[in-house]
């Protein structure tokens, strides 16, 4: 019998790579969240406002090109005040000073992540 699907959060995913998108979207999803993907923290904004369901969790790279992730969360956070946000970079410390001060507690993974790391920090969060 196979496994029985955990949720049907809603998580959306920021990087400029379009392989770690489908990757990312494709671990969350084998477990039962609804995951939506997007490659600028400007299209991820536009399906923020659009989307018809709360999202739970943005998971976001920190360094992207334009609007980075730290700036993404921060915009992120005035519209959806209890969502919860989960940051990924392949630099030590990233620069999320700002958010940090803002909404204390920073979630953090670090790249390159094994597919039950990434669960595991995602149901953490969620189920805080």
């Amino acid at each position: 019998m196979g496994r029985k699907k955990q949720n049907s959060q809603k998580i959306l995913v920021i990087d400029d790579d379009p392989t770690v998108l489908e990757l990312i979207k494709a671990i969350l999803g084998s477990v039962g969240y609804r995951v939506e993907v997007a490659q600028d923290g400007k299209k991820a904004m536009e399906l923020a406002e659009c989307s018809s369901e709360p999202i739970d969790l943005l998971l976001t790279d920190v360094v992207m090109p334009g609007m980075g992730g730290e700036e993404v969360a921060l915009s992120f956070k005035k519209e959806y005040p209890f969502a919860h946000v989960l940051f990924m970079s392949a630099y030590l410390q990233p620069p999320v000073e700002k958010y940090q001060d803002m909404h204390g507690k920073v979630d953090f993974v670090m790249k390159p992540f094994t597919m039950q790391k990434l669960k595991g920090m995602v149901k953490r969060i969620l189920s805080a």
